[in-house]
């Protein structure tokens, strides 16, 4: 009982602190200029302000340090190796929102934060990330450890990106993973990873009451880029039952959607010969209006996916190894089904 009120005392003050920011951050957006303009590939007619992710990251890090106060009844908890790592998280997403942050406000005046100078951002939050102890352990080998985890933070973090094309969805598929990702740790006693997953998902749904359609504010690169790399913090810190690559199956599960929109864009661009970081009207929210859903639909569909993604791998980690086999052979057959038939619809 304990851990169920702290959980939703964490969950409850991330909820608030966003609901009560947003309106701050969308205010500042518009005081500093920070605006996304209309364009071409743009849904929205009228210049919607950015830096409501400014609002998610600071509701985070009150639950979270409320969290720390709290400590979940279980003082052990917050041992030194959990207070670097969180250090270390504070770091890495602070670099990521404050490169972000850039970006918006430059974006339309001077063209943003060139591909190669956000790759460095990425990798300077990674290595932080790294060297406070935040590493997967899939291989059993350092080398290939090392390069998978960079792989999987600057993955998710432009994963999270790219879904954020349509009013609601990058937050919205954030929230639903998160909330899948503290189910898990807590099936599993880990207080402090199920609590991360409560605050970002409270945050997130607390900025989806103004980013929802239509949409009066915007998470801007300075959003999305560090709620992807949490998700990939917490995805790698959740431990299942079973070996190590056993619980990243789950967590790459938990973020099929994420996961399948940035193959299917990376794949389809490079099959056009575009640059894979230039935007465009290809994603698979967009591939769904063009077959005749409106753009809201399309958003609850995906969260739909979400969701489904979210509940096998919840089912997953119950019915253990054996049965994986057996569960995944068709998830894996509808999601290339899934790709080939979007892939060949027009944006």
């Amino acid at each position: 009982m304990p851990f169920l009120l702290a959980y939703v005392a964490v969950f409850g003050a991330a909820l608030t602190a966003s609901l009560i920011a947003t309106p701050i951050a969308r205010a500042s957006a518009r005081r500093w200029g920070v605006l996304d303009q209309p364009s071409h590939r743009k849904t929205h007619l009228d210049a919607t302000p950015l830096l409501g992710g400014l609002a998610v990251y600071a509701a985070f890090w009150l639950a979270v340090l409320l969290d720390s106060r709290l400590e979940i009844a279980a003082p052990e908890v917050f041992l030194p190796a959990a207070t670097r790592e969180l250090g270390a998280i504070f770091l890495s997403t602070l670099t990521l929102m404050a490169m972000g942050f850039v970006d918006d406000k430059y974006k339309h005046s001077h063209g943003g934060v060139p591909p190669g100078v956000k790759l460095a951002g990425q990798l300077l939050a990674a290595a932080i990330a790294l060297l406070g102890g935040l590493q997967l352990h899939v291989f059993g080998n350092q080398v290939a450890d090392v390069a998978l985890t960079v792989l999987w933070f600057i993955g998710i973090s432009n994963g999270i990106n790219f879904l954020d094309n349509m009013d609601g969805l990058s937050a919205g598929a954030t929230a639903i993973a998160a909330l899948f990702f503290a189910l898990l740790a807590a099936l599993h006693g880990q207080i402090l990873v199920a609590a991360m997953g409560l605050a970002l998902a409270g945050a997130c749904f607390g900025f989806l009451r103004y980013n929802f359609n239509p949409a009066t504010v915007f998470m801007g690169d300075a959003g999305t880029l560090f709620m992807g790399f949490l998700l990939a913090v917490i995805g790698l810190k959740l431990n299942g039952t079973g070996p190590a690559w056993w619980s990243f199956v789950l967590v790459a599960v938990v973020l099929a959607l994420p996961i399948f929109d940035t193959s299917l864009v990376t794949a389809y661009r490079l099959l056009k010969g575009r640059h894979v970081a230039q935007g465009g009207t290809d994603h698979t929210s967009h591939r769904l209006v063009k077959l005749g859903l409106p753009r809201k639909r399309a958003v609850l569909v995906l969260y739909g996916a979400s969701v489904a993604s979210g509940s096998l791998a919840l089912t997953m980690s119950q019915a253990g190894q054996g049965l994986t086999l057996v569960l995944m052979l068709p998830a894996l057959a509808v999601a290339l089904t899934a790709g080939l038939l979007l892939g060949r619809v027009e944006t």
